[in-house]
């Protein structure tokens, strides 16, 4: 039998961070604790935002910090045929259309729903970025607009309405109805790539993936991507969603805070063996003190760990304390 799989899918827009580090980390250390290949994947889709220095940024910040990946790396847009193909099939089965209307067209459609207390936009896989509830009542009527001929058009997934139940590692079963939250989602984008919802069940199960490890922002994402795969006729995989580490404001960490990029905390003195050692003061309480191994970190970012973090709402915080000894010790 194939060992379990999992992906480290760095988006190639900005330095990585803190919060990279968290996640990439605690991936590594399941997967090399458990068996499971590593796959690396650039999702490189946003071409107004995505740059070769960043995507050279990515690479050096896993390396420096010791994240080790099976294969060579893999860029998102260098498989854009495949998520035509996918498009393709939701199209024969029905399930997408063209959809050219404007955010503004969207938002006065949406605006009974905002009058019924139901919800009109949902979190984006990017801080800052809202997704609008696009409502059934925009759906064309049987015809051309339904199906996928038109590339350079904006296209969406029919969402049927009800109830689905995921099942998360750490958080247990989680319920939501997708069709009240996104509506019927966006899967293709005007400017010929695929949006982040459909490419990531694209690609994740293009590359076999059986264990997405990933922060709990896209906790909710994980059901309605499990619509797709379902569309798709693929397999679930089992989904790790991590707590977020925040700010002292308490917003998650953005490439907007440089000054906790891993390039501008090397560059102060940090060292890979002291974010272990953070990791681990977040998992499991370890003190602040001297560096922690590759095999210390393996050991400590179990299961129960993790699942414990996630049962007491616990606040990954970076402090400036934090940020002083990450950088000068001991």
């Amino acid at each position: 039998m194939a060992p379990p799989v999992t992906r480290l899918a760095p988006s190639p827009t900005g330095h990585l961070h803190l919060g990279h580090a968290w996640s990439f980390l605690c991936t590594w250390a399941l997967a090399r604790a458990h068996g499971w290949t590593i796959r690396l994947r650039l999702e490189d889709l946003d071409a107004t935002r995505a740059s070769g220095d960043a995507r050279l940024d990515a690479l050096w910040c896993l390396e420096w910090l010791g994240v080790s990946w099976d294969g060579a790396p893999e860029l998102q847009s260098d498989h854009l045929d495949r998520h035509r193909h996918a498009m393709h099939a939701l199209a024969v089965r029905g399930l997408v259309f063209e959809a050219p209307h404007s955010r503004a067209q969207v938002r006065a459609a949406s605006a009974e729903c905002a009058a019924t207390n139901e919800p009109t936009e949902a979190n984006a896989p990017n801080e800052g970025d809202a997704v609008l509830r696009f409502p059934p009542s925009l759906r064309p009527p049987p015809g051309e607009a339904w199906g996928f001929a038109n590339l350079a058009c904006n296209h969406r997934f029919a969402c049927p309405a009800g109830e689905r139940t995921i099942r998360d590692q750490l958080h247990g079963d989680r319920t939501l109805d997708p069709s009240l939250v996104w509506g019927d989602p966006l899967v293709w984008m005007k400017a010929g790539v695929p949006s982040y919802q459909l490419a990531v069940v694209v690609d994740d199960l293009a590359a076999g993936v059986s264990e997405v490890v990933r922060g709990q922002d896209l906790l909710e994402s994980a059901v309605l991507q499990s619509i797709l795969i379902d569309a798709l006729g693929g397999d679930r995989p089992h989904w790790w969603h991590l707590p977020l580490v925040v700010d002292e404001s308490d917003r998650r960490l953005a490439k907007r805070h440089d000054a906790l990029s891993l390039r501008s905390l090397a560059a102060a003195g940090a060292t890979p063996g002291r974010i272990r050692r953070l990791i681990l003061h977040w998992c499991n309480g370890a003190g602040l003190a001297g560096e922690s191994s590759p095999a210390e970190l393996m050991a400590g970012v179990a299961p129960n760990a993790l699942r414990s973090l996630v049962s007491t709402r616990a606040r990954l915080c970076v402090t400036p304390d934090i940020v002083r000894w990450l950088c000068h010790g001991p």
